[in-house]
């Protein structure tokens, strides 16, 4: 743990010019800018996915529980007031299914589209944030060698009269872009695998909700397959009623007696009677 009076030193801006200085100041000044800059992208990204409603989604169930019940209206309806990625591309989902008019790949391509791009939103300056992570060591090492090279050729210049204080200082100096690499990369990469679980997390629930509602829609073709075939029988059941009803009155009017008017216009022999 860092004691008050290292923190209270740190703080010091004198002493903080002063180990800018020591560590080199054209490595040192990188490794600054590369420190606000993540501590930004940091602050940006918790505020978007804030804003974006990436940490909301309670909705995801209740939707779900109307899709697999075939109630699509209401599902739509859940949808209207959620905001996200995973709204999106549920609205996106559903409104595919919807439209009976549109093929299977357009549907897939049409919901690849609108994920790929709420992803490609999400992870914005995520490159910046892994830079910062990998590119911090290297600049510290480069300072280190840089500060050692410079140590030895001032003892190279003092000959015989090596001071051993000299070299422990000019090491310790070296090694202060070292240590202010490491600072600002393993914050860097912390954050960076903190980020990138978040939007994982946002790329699986998309992924699996996305699978569901069309996994459904074969059942729902299924469904209309059955209901065509339901009212096909249907039909035949009342076209056969319709024909044995013909065939009845057809079979009562041969055997029903013919009454004498009828007879009269058949035989003209009926007139004298």
């Amino acid at each position: 743990m860092f004691s008050p009076q290292i923190i209270e030193r740190f703080l010091d801006w004198g002493f903080m010019l002063e180990f800018l200085q020591k560590g080199g100041w054209p490595v040192m000044s990188v490794l600054l800018v590369l420190s606000v800059y993540a501590l930004a992208v940091f602050f940006y990204k918790i505020f978007q996915f804030y804003t974006a409603g990436v940490f909301n989604n309670q909705f995801v169930e209740p939707v779900m529980a109307d899709v697999k019940k075939g109630e699509l209206t209401f599902a739509e309806q859940k949808l209207l007031n959620a905001r996200g990625p995973v709204a999106t591309v549920m609205k996106v989902a559903i409104a595919c299914i919807t439209n009976r008019h549109m093929s299977q790949k357009s549907r897939e391509a049409e919901i690849s589209r609108v994920g790929s791009a709420e992803l490609r939103n999400l992870e914005s300056h995520m490159r910046g944030m892994e830079m910062a992570g990998n590119v911090g060591p290297l600049l510290g090492l480069l300072g280190t060698v840089i500060g050692m090279i410079d140590t030895f050729k001032v003892l190279g210049k003092a000959g015989s009269r090596v001071d051993p204080a000299m070299l422990a200082g000019g090491i310790w100096e070296a090694l202060i872009s070292t240590v202010a690499g490491l600072s600002v990369a393993i914050p860097a990469v912390m954050i960076y695998y903190l980020l990138d679980g978040i939007i994982e997390k946002v790329r699986a629930t998309m992924r699996d909700v996305t699978v569901q509602i069309m996994a459904l829609e074969d059942e729902f073709i299924r469904n209309e397959k059955e209901q065509d075939r339901r009212e096909m029988l249907e039909q035949e059941r009342r076209l056969r009623e319709q024909q044995e009803s013909l065939e009845k009155a057809m079979e009562q009017q041969r055997t029903t007696p013919q009454s004498s008017s009828t007879l009269r216009l058949l035989s003209p022999s009926y007139i004298r009677f």
